[in-house]
């Protein structure tokens, strides 16, 4: 079964004819399964997320790019860095004087813009040959209404993101029901069911060990 077949299980199927509507239907869904994705990533806790997480190793300093990324553990030769603000920047440099300088024992990492790309990760100090830095993450999936499954993803969080994906499409039916066939009735049948859909993407995301935030869709804004 696609993403897309559970998604219409949870909020109705489309009627949407046409070559290039369903098009831009599949696309919508696309669209709605990486924003509710991205949501259910953030709020769950990084003990569930490490399960599923990718450890990449670094030297130098030259960054790890963690645009894409959301960070769960940075570690320096087995130590664990500590995030510091970026505006404590000169004082996490080698030979700085600062009572903030990082040392082998108690390193440090700060994520700081890039001009014309991401963000970037840089340990400190230096991570090496003898004494690698390491970062575990999870990167933010882009499932696909045609996917079957979403990759590098708790597989007991998919749920969550189907859920959190309907809640957009209902919503965005109702935007429809009331502004383009102004069918106000229908629109009411329409928010109960958003209602129960949003209980149980909440309950849902505290079965995860996450909190759901009150607001939006699907409570990510």
């Amino acid at each position: 079964m696609t993403l897309l077949e559970k998604i219409e299980n949870i909020a109705g199927t489309s009627t949407t004819t046409g070559s290039s509507n369903i098009t831009s239907y599949r696309n919508m869904i696309s669209s709605f399964l990486k924003q509710s994705a991205r949501a259910v990533l953030l709020a769950l806790p990084d003990e569930v997320l490490i399960r599923d997480s990718i450890k990449i190793t670094i030297s130098g300093d030259g960054g790890l790019d963690v645009t894409d990324k959301k960070v769960l553990k940075v570690l320096r030769d087995g130590y664990g860095a500590v995030e510091m603000p970026l505006e404590m920047k000169k004082h996490m440099q080698a030979n700085s004087g600062s009572i903030y300088e990082p040392t082998k024992r108690s390193p440090i990492y700060y994520i700081e813009g890039q001009v014309q790309t991401g963000g970037k990760l840089f340990i400190k100090p230096d991570p090496n040959g003898s004494f690698p830095g390491t970062v575990d993450y999870n990167a933010y999936p882009s499932p696909l209404w045609s996917d079957s499954a979403i990759g590098n993803f708790p597989d007991t969080a998919e749920y969550a993101v189907v859920l959190g994906a309907g809640l957009r499409m209902l919503q965005h039916k109702m935007n429809e029901m009331i502004h383009d066939d102004e069918d106000i009735e229908l629109a009411h049948v329409a928010q109960q069911e958003l209602l129960n859909i949003q209980t149980m993407y909440n309950e849902e995301i505290v079965r995860l060990g996450g909190t759901p935030v009150s607001g939006g869709s699907d409570g990510s804004s």
